[in-house]
């Protein structure tokens, strides 16, 4: 009977780690960890925002924070736009400033957030190019879909 019931939660971790993390990046970009990020994100009640922030900070990119973003772009940091990439992106003052924007649906499972699917672009705000695509189709804790996301990046950005 324990056996079974092992198996079972054994089973039932498995199945629920299922998906994989893709990531593409612009080769001919050049871009890399030491230009800043700037990190966009609607809300962040699954943690993502703060994981992703120390994933990148322990992996060597520089962050750059929304209000000194705003200022090197400048741009008055009292907008009212509702959408702060739209801000970003309708100006071409800048001369290396980088948004990583993310989207997600979540869910609480029985200890922590898991992602049903993420997705996270960088884009140059100087040209509107896309630099990288990451996205994520499955289920998976928060945490190990930041950390894959990360680990695929160090792959490919230097």
């Amino acid at each position: 009977m324990r056996l079974k019931a092992l198996c079972l939660i054994i089973i039932s971790f498995m199945v629920a780690s299922c998906g994989t993390m893709r990531v593409y990046v612009n080769h001919d970009s050049t871009y890399s960890r030491k230009n800043p990020i700037t990190i966009i994100s609607e809300s962040d009640e699954s943690g993502a925002l703060g994981e992703l922030q120390f994933q990148l900070q322990s992996n060597g990119y520089k962050l750059m924070s929304m209000t000194a973003a705003k200022k090197a772009l400048n741009l008055d940091t009292d907008t009212s736009s509702n959408s702060v990439h739209s801000v970003f992106t309708n100006t071409t003052t800048v001369r290396s400033v980088y948004v990583l924007e993310m989207s997600y649906s979540y869910y609480w499972d029985t200890f922590y957030y898991a992602f049903t699917n993420f997705s996270a672009t960088i884009t140059d705000l100087e040209t509107g190019e896309i630099i990288m695509t990451g996205i994520f189709r499955g289920d998976k804790s928060v945490r190990s879909v930041i950390t894959e996301l990360v680990n695929e990046m160090n792959k490919v950005i230097r």
